[in-house]
């Protein structure tokens, strides 16, 4: 069981339920007072979103204040109230808008209590904001008349979102529970909020600086409708000058302390470990940093035991470039075995740590080589989104933390990870915040972290990879163009014009936090507007790998092919045939550097390795389908799932341009330097599960690709083809055999993972074929074994692989006869 496994790794992260203390606990009180002016509010606390908060003079701040996204929060992490116990729950606070003049009508400022549930993650409890779900507590709150009430926040917003969330939510509609007879006509700033549950009966009771107060009592109040986690909550604010609301003074009794649950100051690493020539290995390791203030420069130290001695390893500094990432390097690393790590830090980080002086941030093991004749253990992943569908702060709505299928993974013990792509969704959970660069990059910030808290307890524990892709930097569709800076045109959308909407400060911010600890770039270090590349190889364990980066130099097709009058990859010019008229002399995909360096990396054979590997995005074939009738995607979410064993009846391949089944030529190129390297394809992006057998001179002529499904997605894709594959093996279904793909390429399908109505819940979840793949590499038999399994349903449920695998390939990246 997955439970069992967890329990036996000491995932302390994913325990849920919370057990009442025997005795009273020891009370919580904030540490602002003692903390620099910066973003991040401490390891304690978890804001929605990284550049809504601040902590500025002493007390923590709202920055936002526009009815968009009204309804901001900071979450207490260390603290919970349980359902057990008799003693007293006090919570004290003091709220200030920061802005002058009287208050907007709609505007709210106070607490969210009573969060989550016996079922629910705490880190999914840690996402509530916005808008009212199951799962979403009680809001107790000052509103913009002055009065104080308790309301229900946790009853289901009727509006559906498969993107972000709904916003201009209208708090005063919510169902009220109590509220105060009076109202302060006129409030004296700070005031301050007390709340008290005792012997069965809650109060509260807001205070203005003049002593004029207002209060709500409800008798009959059973602690268990207390119980849970407890945020901040802030909503608009004064109608002139600064938006949003401060907070400070707080303080908190009678909750039950969960310190395991703090998150910070190191929020996670990523690690690789790659041979040199002398037969060693190379460490590199990334530790990601919260935002903290412009000039903090903190100062971590590596350590590793070796036996029972720590050694110090190096001092490691944060980049300047707005990732805030610490990057270490140690040279000839003894990976025999596995070691513990740690990470130590000597600045003041508040929230707990201490004053200066050395402190332990992190914790985590450096994984020792296979032993040799011993499986290479690979998971690859790809595409998190969060949430989909109807709200619920809880999993019947909230993927997040996908606890479960961390869990999963994790029970393949895996020697080595690759995130292909698609780590973060710009417009998960928020939408994306494109007011300024600066707010867009911490932006991203609040997505990144998510990943980390996510996937941490797998990435602390197992060598890397991630690369971005399109969504990484805040695209839809990236036609990357050689980095140049996209600008839109008349008619043209500055997407589909080709290069990065975001500045090079930007996305470099997000290399730098994705692929900091791969080797160093083996072409152009910077090109275009300066984008910083990272196409490398490296070898480890007995198999030799090659990253590629398969967006950065290709071109739009509304660009390179406008009589097919492409729109976000999509042909709409009548008539126009991709597969005949797209293959436009001088289009680019790889690159002619990145091209130079697969076919060089393709004729090298390096010693002590048995097997070659590429690692990108995304596959080189359009491996989807849709209805004839379908001119572009945008008909994928209105897509009826059939169920097992039922087809679609006039699906045929797709002419989407953001695969790279296009530029056909290049493609082919690509494929036949794969050939020549004997290199099986390991990629993600297209949501659908796959293996494919690549032909550019003739069918079968190429090598295997394997693309992982997505670990959930709003977009699910198929391989359900109206015309039957040819060549297939006896029984084998009917999309499989040889086909070409909606470009001409040839493509024999040997595995996917359609989506199909199961009746499993939550549909929108599952009904998308979610999931990962686990790759073995085998060197006594010198055979690679491809798998693909499902998203579990819960921790205790058993694994199941999809139907179509496992499926086996050669050292030479073929299938087996």
């Amino acid at each position: 069981m997955l439970r069992a496994f967890i329990s036996a790794l000491s995932l302390s992260l994913l325990a849920l339920a919370c057990q009442a203390p025997e005795e009273p606990p020891r009370p919580f009180v904030d540490k602002w007072a003692a903390s620099p002016d910066r973003p991040w509010p401490g390891a304690d606390w978890y804001a929605n979103r990284v550049q809504d908060w601040r902590v500025h003079a002493g007390r923590v701040e709202c920055l936002y204040g526009a009815a968009r996204l009204a309804g901001r929060t900071l979450h207490l992490l260390t603290r919970t109230v349980s359902e057990g116990g008799e003693w007293p729950v006090e919570i004290e606070v003091d709220i200030a808008p920061r802005g002058d003049g009287d208050l907007f009508p709609d505007a709210r400022a106070g607490l969210l209590l009573a969060m989550g549930g016996a079922d629910t993650d705490y880190r999914a409890t840690a996402l509530v904001q916005q808008v009212p779900a199951p799962g979403g507590g009680l809001l107790l709150a000052i509103d913009g008349q002055g009065r104080l009430s308790l309301r229900d926040f946790s009853q289901g917003d009727e509006r559906r979102s498969s993107w972000t969330l709904p916003g201009n939510t209208d708090f005063a509609a919510l169902p009220l529970l109590a509220q105060s007879e009076q109202r302060l006509d006129e409030v004296l700033w700070p005031l301050k909020l007390a709340a008290t549950w005792r012997a069965g009966r809650l109060e509260a009771r807001a205070t203005g600086a003049d002593g004029a107060s207002v209060s709500l009592a409800l008798p009959d109040f059973g602690r268990e409708r207390l119980a849970g986690g407890l945020s901040l909550f802030s909503a608009r604010g004064a109608s002139s000058g600064a938006p949003g609301f401060a907070f400070d003074s707080f303080s908190l009794r009678g909750a039950q302390a969960r310190e395991e649950r703090a998150f910070g100051p190191v929020l996670g690493v990523l690690y690789t470990l790659a041979d040199d020539v002398g037969g060693t290995s190379v460490l590199r390791l990334n530790a990601q940093l919260p935002v903290l203030g412009k000039t903090e420069s903190p100062t971590l130290t590596l350590w590793i035991a070796y036996g029972d001695l720590w050694h110090k390893i190096s001092q490691g500094y944060r980049l300047g470039d707005g990732s805030w990432t610490v990057p270490f390097a140690l040279a000839d690393y003894d990976d025999s075995c596995s070691r513990p790590f740690r990470i130590t830090g000597d600045w003041n980080l508040g929230s707990g740590i201490g004053e200066r002086g050395e402190h332990l941030l992190y914790t985590g093991v450096l994984r020792g080589r296979p032993a040799a004749q011993e499986p290479l253990v690979l998971a690859s992943l790809s595409c998190v989104k969060h949430q989909v569908g109807p709200i619920q702060w809880g999993p019947g709505g909230l993927w997040f933390p996908h606890a479960a299928l961390v869990a999963a993974v994790a029970q393949h013990d895996p020697d080595m990870l690759f995130f292909a792509g698609d780590q973060i969704y710009e417009g998960d959970i928020t939408p994306p915040d494109s007011s300024t660069e600066e707010r867009a990059l911490l932006d991203y910030h609040t997505k990144w972290q998510r990943f980390l808290w996510s996937f941490g307890e797998l990435t602390r524990r197992a060598p890397t990879v991630t690369i971005p892709d399109d969504h990484d930097v805040f695209h839809g569709n990236l036609w990357g163009a050689g980095g140049i800076r996209a600008k839109a045109r008349p008619g043209i959308t500055a997407q589909d014009a080709g290069g990065y909407r975001r500045s090079a400060h930007f996305v470099n911010a997000v290399h730098s936090t994705l692929v900091s600890q791969l080797p160093p770039t083996r072409v152009t270090p910077r090109i275009g507007q300066g984008i910083s590349t990272y196409t490398t190889y490296f070898s480890w364990a007995g198999v030799d790998f090659a990253v590629l980066a398969d967006r950065m130099w290709k071109d739009s097709a509304t660009i390179a092919v406008p009589e097919g009058k492409f729109k976000n990859g999509w042909p709409q010019a009548a008539g126009f045939d991709p597969a005949r008229e797209a293959d436009v002399a001088g289009a680019r995909l790889l690159g002619a550097e990145q091209e130079e360096f697969l076919d060089a990396w393709a004729g090298r054979r390096t010693a002590g390795t048995w097997a070659k590997v590429v690692l990108s995005q995304s596959p080189f074939s359009s491996l989807h389908t849709l209805p004839a009738s379908a001119t572009s995607d945008a008909v994928v979410p209105q897509l009826v799932v059939p169920a097992p064993g039922e087809y679609p009846p006039d699906d045929v391949p797709t002419r989407d341009t953001d695969t790279n089944g296009w530029p056909q030529t290049p493609r082919n190129r690509a494929v036949a330097s794969l050939a020549k390297a004997g290199a099986l394809h390991l990629c993600g992006d297209q949501h659908l599960g796959s293996v494919g057998w690549y032909g550019h001179e003739e069918h079968r002529d190429g090598t295997v690709v394997f693309t992982s499904p997505a670990i959930a997605n709003t977009w699910p894709r198929r391989w359900m083809p109206a015309r039957e594959g040819t060549g297939r093996a006896s029984g084998a279904p009917r999309y499989t055999g040889d086909h070409r793909d909606g470009f001409g390429n040839l493509i024999t399908v040997l595995a996917a993972a359609n989506p199909v109505d199961e009746g499993l819940e939550p549909a929108l979840l599952h009904n998308r074929a979610p999931g990962f793949g686990i790759v073995r590499f085998d060197p006594s038999s010198e055979e690679i074994t491809l798998e693909a399994w499902r998203r579990p349903l819960g921790l205790d449920s058993e694994p199941r692989m999809f139907a179509d695998w496992p499926v086996t390939v050669n050292a030479q990246g073929r299938p087996l006869k």
